[in-house]
């Protein structure tokens, strides 16, 4: 295109046009297929009068007022509308993809957008390289591709799971590859990949993968299991062994006993009626012959016969308390070991237990009470235990001492039963004495009544005739009489505290002893409590208050007893010293009461003195208003009119006045850290003491705080921060205080050491910025130096451009003009220069699996250290990848398709880092092992498809062989029809034309003779009750035959199919039911597979049953016309029906049939179903009444008659 010179000039001045709008360029879609068409939109909406569209730096479209020049390339492809400024353009190719820009003049605006035109993908196909492998040994390798298509991205799936890089999964090529290094079962697929890019997406048909594994997980089960607590079978047991493990394909068995092979090579081994012989160790042996591995499983069977009885017996004498005694356990059948048990616990040796070898005997001596108890013995071996009887061992044993019960002490007049026990087996026999003479037998003697001559000793005798002793004991009788009267007297004057005092017991009868009590408790004699020689008389040597109390005496014998009344004792005293209650202040003005008390029995009466004088009388006293002339002492005397003593007490009063002003003051000079600092506390009144605070705290002396003798002076040795605060003085007497306002202390110091923040790296031609700062009070003033001269003034220093002269020490210096102290802090700012360029270089242009291979990079600046990435991730080194000694290169020895990736180095310094452009390293590689997918088996006239594929790049080629002769090239390769002649070997031969290398792989497809139909055939019209036979017929060879019922396989052991049986190709059903009613087909296998045939449906043809006939029993002449009598009948198919009136037939057919009301149309009517299939007839009767004339029915029935005779003449009317 050309354009005249102004618009040259236009053109020149919009490439200077740099005005900015808010109008961007809103494409019609984007991405955009080849061949669509778009339309660049301007938004918002602007009419331009000069401008130009453009792609790239090529112009489409130069408008101006008045009109508008298309590029000559363009024509006929854009359009362009002027009052919106949109361009459209049409049949879009890939090369049409880039940046398009809108300018503007008048008005000026420039807006730009970018195209991605695409072209769609078809045809996704995916490769194996093979499918049929073995775990952990094989590698699998997926190839993605498609017949067309552009900015491609992929995607792997593994059933419905996205498939992501691991150690074991490489995704190369663009991930258009998926590499399985060492598959596992888990990794059958199915795999699918996924191909997208901006305008289409399409999904492969799946691959799945046949991995072989195993033996693994091999496991053993012995049926039965053992018995609970037994270790070995019984003789005689039928054991069976199964062994299982994971495998594919289906592993296969052998065992061994005890080293030695067995002729069993199925899953389970079958030990029937097993001797003791048959004792050892049983292996399983699991192989896989695909995998070529194995797996072995051992477990030990021990065959033992039963116990059959055991028995417990006595050996010689009978058990006699402390001699010997033998128990003997007695088995029949093999024993491992015998346990004794009593009173069902395990016995265990001791001291006293002896076994003998193998437990048979128990020996224990000597026996003892202990050893009483019910006996077992317990015999054991692998197989069974058995427990004898029980034995009862009861231990013979005395007699022991006898025990005699019976009262000590007995009264006149009455019988005593003395009673003999003792301790004895067998029980013992007994004999009675008194004083030596023999008076019963027995163990009870009674006494008659007893006199005074009943005195004396009781002897009892026990004798046990089985241990030949006895044993004897006595017992002393003693009688006596009755105590009747006791009484509590006062012996002299009533009782007085710290005076002597007495109390007599008077009784009357026999008494043993005399017992004294104070309140219920009993007396016991002390250093003040005295007792007479026969305990009557009590005697008090000095009386006090804790005497008081209610007293009383018993006097007792051993059979009777009699308590006094009781005395109440109160003991006199007093008064003690009187007690004073009241202040011990007083404050002028005001009044003072004081109580005065004092213990005494009975109560005192009370006097007051002051300075001497009497002045009250009463316990309570009260002053008047107080002066200073009320100070002195105040005098309580206490008298008791019994005791005629008194007793007398003092209190000092004193009075003050009111404490009324204080106040803090600093003496000397102003706080400063470290110096010495005082307060002082002025106050008015009278002050008893003076108390310091610190921000309302105690205030307490240390080795920096003193206080002067009366506490007014505060001094602090050596001033410190911690002394801020607020101080305070208190001053009090004990009746007023007062507290001073608050005096705010602050202590000056400092500076402390300057602190300076800022960097300690400066990049050249950069400004920095230095702030100091100290702790100080008041706050202080600051200097800069560099290198020792002072540049500024100010906490803060900003240094101008940064140059390499510009390092060194930069020094603060804070000063206090109140303490007159200053501090000095330095820094040191290091200058550097930054890095400016990092590129990657490599001295080969194509890189092959194998050799060496070298990256470089380059740096402009000086790197403090420098890195090596792979797709954004630190290069892992090892000894194949390794770097020179400054990082600078990065070698590959030898390169691997692993090293396939996005590489990049980064350089840093201390100021800057920068990162190279992403060089992509393609390393060529393969062909690896090629894996051909098709199918091993297929049937003549078929055609099969061989599908080659190898890891490689570049992509591999391919040739084809068969039985050694190349038939053709490429990755696929199609037969024709097939014959028996095509079986044999096909060989796929890959070859990379970079690396110079090929790979070969074979397959051997067997072919087989079709099977060309499958059908199946009766033999006859079925029908319920006969026999029926259906036949699969089949054109071809075949290998079994199976039947199938609603899609179903065919189950004949169970009781639903017992009439059907399978012979040869047919099913025979002897007889054939409704319940067999069914879609049947026959499968006819080969090697290449099940062919099944067309459903045959099964309809079993039965009846007529259940035929019955329904109507009207009675019906009387004149209510209707006619009445309809309805037959129905169960049949398949549909039966014929036929009428009789009194056993003849009528004309009527069909199960419906009316029948005109008339006397001559009763009787018996008959329904015939005939099943013509069958050729089975079923009748059933109804009888029909008929009455005579009823009367004229109303208008509305006679309505409804002529309604059903209407419904009647349509149907075949009997009337004869």
């Amino acid at each position: 295109m050309e354009y005249p010179l102004v618009w040259v000039l236009i053109l020149v001045l919009l490439n200077f046009t740099t005005g900015v709008s808010g109008q961007v360029v809103v494409p019609s879609m984007n991405p955009l297929a080849v061949g669509s068409n778009v339309t660049l939109n301007l938004v918002p909406q602007s009419p331009i009068n000069i401008g130009t569209w453009s792609y790239e730096t090529t112009i489409i479209v130069l408008f101006y007022p008045g009109g508008s020049s298309v590029s000559t390339s363009y024509q006929g492809r854009v359009s362009f509308n002027r009052s919106s400024s949109e361009l459209s353009i049409s049949s879009l190719q890939l090369n049409d993809s880039g940046r398009y820009t809108v300018q503007g003049m008048e008005p000026v605006l420039k807006a730009v957008v970018t195209l991605s035109v695409q072209e769609p993908i078809s045809n996704v196909t995916l490769r194996a390289n093979a499918t049929d492998l073995v775990e952990l040994n094989d590698t699998s390798i997926f190839t993605c591709s498609v017949s067309s298509g552009t900015s491609l991205s992929y995607r792997w799936l593994n059933g419905s799971s996205e498939v992501t890089a691991s150690d074991r999964v490489w995704l190369g090529g663009g991930n258009s590859t998926l590499t399985i290094v060492s598959v596992t079962r888990h990794d059958e697929g199915p795999f699918r990949c996924e191909v997208i890019n901006g305008i289409s997406n399409g999904t492969s048909q799946p691959i799945g993968l046949n991995v072989r594994y195993g033996p693994s997980n091999l496991t053993m089960m012995v049926v039965p299991e053992m018995t609970i607590g037994h270790t070995a079978y019984k003789t005689g047991s039928d054991i069976i062994l199964s062994c299982s493990a994971q495998s594919k394909p289906t592993e296969s068995y052998k065992w061994r006993f005890n080293e030695a092979f067995l002729n069993e090579q199925s899953p389970q081994l079958s030990l029937q009626n097993t001797r003791e012989n048959q004792t050892g160790s049983y292996a399983c042996l699991a192989y896989n012959n695909v995998t070529l591995r194995y797996a072995t499983l051992t477990t030990m069977i021990k065959i033992v016969e039963p116990i059959s009885a055991v028995s417990l017996n006595r050996d010689g004498k009978p058990p006699i308390l402390d001699q010997s005694f033998t128990l003997r356990c007695e088995v029949t059948g093999p024993v491992d070991y015998i346990h004794w048990l009593m009173n069902g616990q395990l016995i265990s040796l001791n001291n006293r237990t002896f076994f003998s070898t193998g437990n048979k005997t128990m020996v224990i001596n000597p026996i003892q009470f202990s050893d009483s108890g019910e006996y077992l013995c317990e015999a054991f071996n692998a197989v069974s235990n058995l427990t004898s009887m029980t034995y009862k061992l009861v231990v013979n044993f005395g007699p022991e001492r006898p025990a005699v019960t019976c009262p000590d002490i007995a009264m006149t007049g009455h019988s005593v039963t003395f009673n003999c026990s003792a301790s004895s087996q067998p029980p013992s026999q007994f004999s009675w004495f008194f004083n030596g003479s023999q008076v019963a037998a027995g163990s009870v003697y009674e006494t008659g009544q007893l006199t005074l001559a009943s005195h004396g000793d009781y002897t009892c005798v026990a004798f046990n005739n089985i241990t030949v002793r006895n044993s004897t004991v006595s017992k002393m009788l003693t009688v006596v009489e009755t105590v009747t009267m006791t009484i509590v007297k006062v012996i002299g004057a009533q009782p007085t505290l710290n005076k002597r005092f007495s109390l007599t017991c008077g009784s009357t009868g026999t008494v043993y002893s005399i017992q004294w009590m104070r309140n219920g408790w009993p007396l016991y004699a002390s250093n003040r409590t005295d007792f007479s020689m026969n305990n009557n008389t009590l005697t008090l040597n000095s009386v006090q208050h804790s005497d008081n109390g209610d007293y009383q005496c018993s006097a007792s014998n051993p059979l009777s007893n009699m308590t006094s009344p009781e005395y109440r004792l109160i003991v006199n005293y007093g008064p003690e010293m009187p007690i004073i209650t009241g202040p011990a202040l007083g404050e002028t003005g005001h009044s003072v009461t004081f109580n005065c008390s004092a213990s005494s029995q009975p109560p005192s009466h009370f006097s007051w003195l002051f300075n001497g004088s009497q002045v009250a009388t009463g316990s309570a006293f009260e002053t008047g208003p107080l002066t200073l002339a009320s100070h002195g002492d105040y005098t309580c005397v206490a008298f008791n009119n019994i005791t005629v003593r008194n007793s007398t007490v003092s209190k000092m009063l004193t009075v003050v006045e009111t404490v009324t002003m204080t106040i803090v003051k600093v003496i000397g000079a102003q706080p400063t850290l470290k110096e010495t600092f005082s307060l002082t506390c002025e106050t008015t009144g009278t002050v008893y003491s003076i108390h310091w605070m610190k921000n309302s705290w105690p205030l307490y002396a240390d080795n920096r705080t003193e206080f002067s003798i009366n506490n007014n002076t505060l001094t602090f040795n050596s001033v410190q921060h911690s002394d801020n605060g607020d101080y305070q003085c208190s001053a009090s007497n004990p009746l007023s205080n007062m507290t001073s306002p608050e005096y705010r202390l602050i202590v000056n110091y400092g500076p402390e050491m300057p602190i300076i923040t800022g960097p300690a790296l400066g990049e050249t031609g950069h400004n920095v910025t230095f702030n100091c700062s100290a702790s100080s009070q008041p706050l202080s003033q600051f200097s800069w130096f560099f290198n020792g001269s002072q540049v500024a003034t100010g906490s803060a220093f900003e240094t101008g451009p940064l140059t390499l002269a510009s390092h060194g020490k930069y020094t603060c210096v804070a000063f206090n003009n109140i303490t007159c102290r200053n501090s000095t802090v330095s820094k040191i700012l290091t200058v550097v220069a930054p890095i400016t360029s990092v590129s990657i270089s490599t001295g080969e242009t194509q890189v092959i699996e194998g050799d060496s291979f070298t990256m470089t990079c380059n740096i402009v600046g000086d790197p403090s250290s420098i890195h090596w990435w792979k797709n954004l991730t630190l290069v892992h080194l090892d000894n194949r990848t390794q770097v020179s000694f400054d990082n600078r290169t990065l070698t590959f020895n030898p390169v691997q398709y692993s090293s396939y990736g996005e590489y990049q180095c980064m350089a840093r310094n201390s100021v800057s880092n920068r990162t190279s452009n992403r060089y992509t390293l393609l390393v060529n590689y393969g062909p690896k092992q090629p894996v051909i997918a098709a199918a091993p088996i297929a049937e003549t006239e078929q055609r099969v498809t061989f599908n080659c594929s190898a890891s490689s790049q570049p992509p591999s080629q391919f040739s084809w062989f068969f039985n050694g002769s190349q038939v053709a090239t490429g990755s696929v390769y199609e037969t024709g029809p097939l014959t028996l002649a095509s079986h044999g070997e096909y060989t796929c031969v890959a070859f990379n034309n970079a690396t110079g290398r090929n790979s070969t792989v074979s397959r051997m497809l067997t072919v087989i003779e079709a099977i060309k139909s499958v059908m199946v055939k009766r033999n006859k019209t079925p029908i319920s009750s006969d026999n029926l036979t259906l036949t699969c017929d089949v054109t071809g060879r075949y290998d079994t035959i199976y039947w199938m019922k609603d899609n179903l396989s065919l189950v004949l052991n169970n009781t639903l199919n017992s009439d059907i049986t399978i012979s040869n190709n047919s099913l025979h059903f002897s007889p054939v039911k409704v319940s067999n009613d069914g879609n049947y087909q026959c499968v006819a296998t080969n090697l290449f597979g099940p062919h099944t045939s067309p459903k045959y449906q099964l309809l079993v043809n039965y009846g007529p049953l259940g035929v019955n006939v329904s109507g009207p029993g009675l019906v009387v002449i004149g209510s209707m016309i006619s009445v309809n009598l309805k037959c129905s009948a169960d049949s398949r198919p549909t039966s014929e029906y036929r009428w009789k009136h009194n056993n003849q037939s009528l004309p009527a057919t069909g199960p419906l049939m009316a029948v005109g009301v008339s006397l001559k149309n009763a009787g018996i009517y008959t329904c015939v179903a005939k099943n013509s299939l069958t050729n089975i007839s079923m009748s059933k009767t109804i009888s029909l009444d008929v009455n005579g004339h009823s009367p004229a029915p109303p208008f509305q029935s006679r309505v409804g008659l002529m309604l059903m005779g209407l419904v009647a003449l349509s149907l075949p009317l009997i009337n004869h």
